[in-house]
């Protein structure tokens, strides 16, 4: 007879699959709760600082009173026309304001016309800017005319 040839012993450790990518589930967790903290992070912020009695806290999209506000509160931090024409970045800050404020002020005026004033007095302003007319009394009291209507807002 013949032998017959024998089995080999089987391998002391099973194979194992082989890895390519690994699952991206274990990532799941950690980037939503990531994407749910920074999400919560910035609504807490925006409501600490707009604050339940600021009006320019309205949400909705026709919410006149909020957009004049946010005019207003753009405006004040425009010292003088006369300082938005210069090379630094703190001029170029005032001049972008002031249009900021003067779009704002425009939509206002367009979702209650209650604003129609403040928006004419920001178009004079936009004028000025546009045409470098800042400087002068007339300049000056463009300026404080925006100031006074926006002061009047707060009543």
């Amino acid at each position: 007879m013949a032998a017959s040839a024998s089995v080999p012993p089987p391998p002391s450790t099973p194979p194992t699959a082989a890895t390519g990518r690994r699952a991206p589930s274990r990532w799941i967790a950690p980037l939503g709760a990531a994407v749910v903290a920074a999400g919560a992070g910035i609504g807490l912020g925006w409501l600490l600082w707009a604050g339940p009695d600021n009006t320019a806290s309205g949400t909705g999209p026709d919410d006149a009173a909020a957009d004049a506000a946010g005019a207003c509160q753009a405006w004040s931090r425009v010292p003088a026309l006369s300082k938005a024409y210069s090379d630094d970045e703190t001029s170029k800050a005032y001049f972008v304001r002031a249009g900021g404020a003067a779009a704002l002020a425009q939509s206002a005026a367009q979702l209650d016309r209650r604003y129609s004033t403040l928006d004419k007095a920001f178009q004079d302003v936009t004028r000025r800017l546009q045409t470098f007319d800042v400087k002068g009394a007339e300049a000056v009291a463009a300026h404080e005319k925006v100031s006074t209507l926006c002061a009047g807002l707060d009543d």
